[in-house]
């Protein structure tokens, strides 16, 4: 007899989908660079999407440590960094590429990583 197999994800599918989406973004925040065209927009994306993921987590199911170790930081905290990136970021997106820092590169991405740490 066949197994019917549901067509609607179950939460335990959709955190493990938020997660991968969120360590995927993580690795593909560390591969920008402050001379890299486009980066501040690149990083008010990956920021724009960090957020999506983070507010789409179920509630209930909110992890409360990182590895079993530490404690994991509220959605609020890292909404918060990412809200954060994503308005430096976007400030910078719009201005000419010669306005762009390496420091303020470095300010934002290191604030983005913080937010998207805990699902690498």
């Amino acid at each position: 007899m066949k197994k019917l197999v549901s067509s609607s994800p179950t939460e335990s599918d959709q955190v493990s989908s938020l997660g991968k989406a969120l360590r995927e973004l993580y690795r593909t925040a560390r591969h920008i660079y402050h001379s890299d065209p486009y980066a501040a927009a690149r990083l008010a994306r990956i920021a724009d999407q960090t957020e999506y993921f983070l507010q789409t987590w179920p509630e209930e199911q909110w992890p409360t440590s990182l590895h079993g170790v530490q404690p994991m930081p509220s959605r609020h905290v890292l909404l918060t960094w990412t809200a954060n990136a994503k308005r430096d970021a976007v400030a910078f997106s719009l201005l000419p590429e010669s306005a762009w820092s390496y420091a303020q590169w470095r300010q934002i991405t290191t604030t983005l990583l913080a937010a998207l740490a805990p699902f690498s």
